[in-house]
């Protein structure tokens, strides 16, 4: 639990720690926890503090045992289907390197950025933050690379990508798990039990045992917030080029709201305008003898219901028009809620931004189904598949709808919440 900053509170004992709340920005008086606590912002809710994580020692095991497994996982067969007598494999890899060689490399590049290198460089950071602690080292710049890289780990992504890809296969032909499947199915349930159980805040804690917490015994002045660890603290560092930093992990603290909402709105921008195409034009061709038929987003999710696959046909709905769409939106009405300062429910935005970075990683369910296919039909003989050009534009959009909402600073929201309520 959380204790707020109340007068009836006591704030000179110092079994209270002070933190101000990364969301909200409110200063809040957090008593002990223990294993089973966690302690949430009395205002907004968000989680400041967690007892029930797991140390670094079991979570190195966990990335050791998803390094040994990835390249079972990635190079090896996990769908085949057998056309004209010939047995065809798809691997994770080998749908990378086809779409790459076959004209669409930058299409390519963004698949294999979270199907391929993020999870390793997951695994590896957390290997290596295990190394620095049995060394004795302070990883700064491994702690800040681990928070930067969670986010576009999307294994379990890929996962209900195979999923969708045996639906769209079965009537093209024959179709047959591999049993190099297994490797890839406890990979991404191993991955995703890194990804929960990891927690970079208490990482910093661990390692930075010197910078110490504000207890309310100590502090005199209000405090100040590092938002690229999560640290608070009294007295910032003074760099050599003249600005305040955090005395934890060096970020800048002086940089101005507005310059955050530039990334936020520059991004943005960015994304909408990839939108139109990536909906447009056509996100793969069929070829049925030599004769091509293009799909866009809409008419695959059409050719689903017309299959009768309406559990699939909604489930590439929501992920590949409804989640883009939708992240846009709100994205938009929270900037403008900011800059025209509209006096709406503080906890009707906060929840929309947290749905916002919940579900803006599944957009890419679509592209890596796009992969699989190509390892599975492009072989040139009565079948045939290609990526169409939309493919590049809605990842492209994915990739800066999912900068914009990192670049989003919720505490600009609050502070309008703050002027209403002191008018």
């Amino acid at each position: 639990m959380a204790i707020s900053t109340q007068p009836h509170i006591d704030l000179t004992q110092a079994t209270y720690q002070i933190v101000r709340c990364g969301d909200c920005n409110a200063v809040v008086a957090m008593s002990p926890l223990n294993q089973k606590q966690r302690a949430v912002c009395p205002r907004c809710h968000h989680t400041l503090k967690s007892g029930s994580r797991w140390g670094l020692h079991r979570c190195s095991i966990i990335a050791f045992s998803i390094l040994i497994l990835m390249p079972f996982a990635l190079s090896y067969p996990l769908l085949s289907v057998e056309l004209l007598g010939v047995k065809i494999h798809a691997s994770v890899w080998e749908g990378v390197w086809k779409m790459a060689t076959e004209g669409y490399p930058y299409t390519a590049f963004l698949v294999f950025i979270c199907a391929v290198f993020m999870p390793i460089a997951f695994a590896i950071l957390v290997i290596l933050l295990k190394l620095s602690q049995i060394l004795r080292i302070q990883p700064r710049n491994l702690l800040l690379a681990l928070s930067y890289i969670k986010p576009w780990v999307m294994f379990d992504v890929y996962l209900v990508a195979l999923g969708v890809t045996a639906f769209k296969v079965r009537d093209y032909a024959t179709l047959d798990f591999d049993i190099y499947l297994i490797a890839f199915v406890l990979t991404s349930l191993l991955t995703t039990l890194l990804f929960i159980k990891i927690n970079p805040i208490e990482l910093w804690n661990d390692f930075y045992p010197h910078n110490k917490h504000l207890s309310g015994k100590s502090l005199k002045n209000s405090p100040h917030f590092c938002s690229a660890c999560q640290y608070t603290f009294e007295h910032p560092m003074i760099s050599f080029k003249n600005h305040p930093i955090c005395p934890r992990c060096h970020s800048r603290l002086d940089v101005p709201s507005n310059v955050y909402l530039q990334r936020t709105w520059a991004t943005l921008i960015a994304g909408i305008i990839m939108l139109f195409p990536a909906n447009m034009l056509p996100m793969s061709y069929v070829y049925m003898t030599a004769v091509p038929t293009g799909d866009t987003l809409m008419s695959g999710v059409l050719t689903f219901i017309d299959m009768g696959s309406y559990f699939v046909a909604f489930v590439v709905f929501v992920a590949s028009i409804f989640v883009p769409i939708s992240k846009i939106i709100i994205m938009l009405y929270l900037l403008f809620c900011v800059h025209f300062e509209w006096k709406h429910s503080i906890k009707w935005q906060m929840r929309l931004l947290h749905i916002v970075h919940f579900v803006g990683r599944w957009s890419m369910l679509d592209l890596f189904v796009l992969a699989l296919m190509m390892s599975l039909v492009t072989r040139g003989q009565i079948i045939n598949f290609s990526v169409g050009p939309a493919a590049f534009y809605f990842g492209a959009t994915v990739f800066m709808t999912m900068i914009s909402t990192s670049q989003f600073d919720s505490r600009l929201l609050w502070n309008i919440y703050d002027k209403q309520k002191i008018k």
